[in-house]
C-alpha cells in the first residue's frame, strides 16, 4: 500500500489526468481513436533518443559549447531561448523542449550559484511555444486547423505572421529581466565525442524526424527506431519517464470522452460565432484541457478560423496543461531538479500569465 500510495502521490499531474479520464468514462464511450498515437510514439522515441545522445555526453558538449559562445548568463539564456524560438518553428514545439531543454539543464547544473535558471527554463518553454506557430507543421493544432479549414499557404502566414512579430518583441523585452553575471571560467576540458556513436545515434534520429514529418509512415519507422535503441542499450529502458506518456494518454481519452457530450457541443455551438467571442474562448478552453484537444473540439462548431487560430496558439501559455509541451517541460525540469518542482510551477505560472495578458490584450485591440 505504501508503494501504491508513493506511486500515485509522487506524480500529481498523472494521478490527476488518470482521476479525469476515469470520470469522463462516465460521460462517453471509451474509444482508442481519441488517443493521438503518432504523439505518444513521437514521444517515446524521442526520449529514448536524448537518452542516449545523454549518456553519450552529446548533451554536455552542446552545453559547453554554449558556454563558450556566451559573454555572460543573459547572453547564454538568450542564445538558448532563441535556439529554442527558431527550431521550434520546424521542429515542432515539443521536439526544441525534449532537445534543448536537457542541454539547458546541463549547462546550469555546471554553475549551482546561477541566478533566474529557471526563468531561463520557463521562458525556453515559452519560446517554443510561440515559435511553433509561424509554420504549419510547427505543432499539431496547425497542421490540423491548417487541414480542417483548407486553408492557402498566404492566408496561414498573413495569420502566423502577426504571432511571429508580437512573440519576438515581447520576448526581447522580457531578456531584460534576466541579471547579468559573469560566466566562471571552466577548467575541464570538452569532452571527446565517440564519432562513429554520434553518426549511428543521428541517422536514427534523423528516421524519427522523417516519422514525424509524415515523410515515412511514423507506425512503422519509429516502432524500428525504438527497437533499434533498445538493443543499443536496454539499460535506458527503465530510465524513461512512462507517467508522461501515460498523462498524455489519459489526457486524450478525457478529451475524446468529454467531447461526445451533447449538452457539451450545444454549449460550444453557442459560445462560438463572433472572432472576439471564439478568440476567448478558445483561449480559455486551452489553459483546461490543452490547445491541441480545444482545436480540435471547437473547429466543427465556428466558422470563426482566425480567431480560432489565434485563440489556440496563444492558449498554449497559461496552465501548465495549456501545451502539451508545457507538460514535457515541467517533467524534464523535474527531473534534474525534483526538489524544485513548486519553485518552477510558481515562476511558470507567473511568466505565463505577464505572457498571456499581453496577447489578450494585443488581439483584442486587432480583433
Amino acid at each position: 500500500m505504501k508503494r501504491l500510495y508513493t506511486f500515485f502521490t509522487d506524480d500529481l499531474l498523472f494521478s490527476l489526468s488518470l482521476l479525469v479520464a476515469l470520470i469522463s468514462c462516465a460521460f462517453g464511450r471509451f474509444s482508442l481513436d481519441s488517443i493521438d498515437f503518432k504523439v505518444i510514439f513521437c514521444l517515446l522515441g524521442l526520449m529514448l533518443l536524448v537518452k542516449n545522445f545523454e549518456k553519450l555526453g552529446i548533451l554536455t558538449y552542446f552545453a559547453d559549447k554554449m558556454i563558450d559562445y556566451s559573454a555572460n548568463t543573459r547572453s547564454l539564456i538568450r542564445n538558448i531561448v532563441i535556439l529554442s524560438f527558431i527550431s521550434s518553428m520546424i521542429l515542432t514545439n515539443d521536439v526544441a523542449i525534449l532537445t534543448l531543454m536537457p542541454i539547458y539543464l546541463t549547462i546550469i547544473k555546471k554553475f549551482p550559484e546561477m541566478e533566474n535558471k529557471v526563468f531561463g527554463a520557463v521562458l525556453l518553454i515559452v519560446a517554443a511555444n510561440l515559435g511553433s506557430s509561424f509554420f504549419p507543421f510547427g505543432n499539431p493544432q496547425n497542421l490540423f486547423l491548417f487541414s480542417y479549414y483548407s486553408l492557402s499557404t498566404l492566408t496561414f502566414f498573413k495569420w502566423s505572421i502577426v504571432l511571429l512579430f508580437s512573440s519576438t518583441l515581447f520576448l526581447l523585452v522580457s531578456f531584460l529581466f534576466i541579471k547579468k553575471s559573469v560566466i566562471p571560467t571552466q577548467h575541464t576540458s570538452i569532452p571527446t565525442i565517440n564519432k562513429n556513436k554520434t553518426v549511428f545515434l543521428s541517422m536514427i534520429g534523423g528516421f524519427i524526424l522523417l516519422g514525424i514529418f509524415n515523410a515515412l509512415p511514423y507506425y512503422i519507422v519509429i516502432p524500428i527506431a525504438v527497437m533499434i535503441l533498445a538493443v543499443y542499450d536496454k539499460h535506458l529502458l527503465t530510465q524513461l519517464d512512462y507517467k508522461l506518456l501515460g498523462t498524455f494518454i489519459f489526457f486524450f481519452i478525457a478529451v475524446g470522452n468529454f467531447a461526445q457530450v451533447e449538452l457539451l457541443s450545444s454549449f460550444i455551438k453557442v459560445q462560438f460565432t463572433t472572432s472576439t467571442r471564439t478568440f476567448f474562448g478558445s483561449v480559455l478552453v486551452s489553459q483546461i484541457i490543452s490547445n491541441v484537444p480545444a482545436a480540435i473540439l471547437i473547429a466543427p462548431f465556428t466558422d470563426q478560423s482566425q480567431a480560432l487560430f489565434w485563440g489556440v496558439n496563444v492558449g498554449g501559455l497559461g496552465t501548465i496543461v495549456a501545451s502539451l509541451a508545457n507538460l514535457i517541460g515541467f517533467k524534464l525540469y523535474k527531473a534534474y531538479y525534483p526538489t524544485q518542482s513548486k519553485t518552477f510551477l510558481w515562476q511558470f505560472s507567473a511568466v505565463n500569465f505577464v505572457f498571456l495578458l499581453f496577447f489578450l490584450f494585443f488581439f483584442a485591440f486587432i480583433l
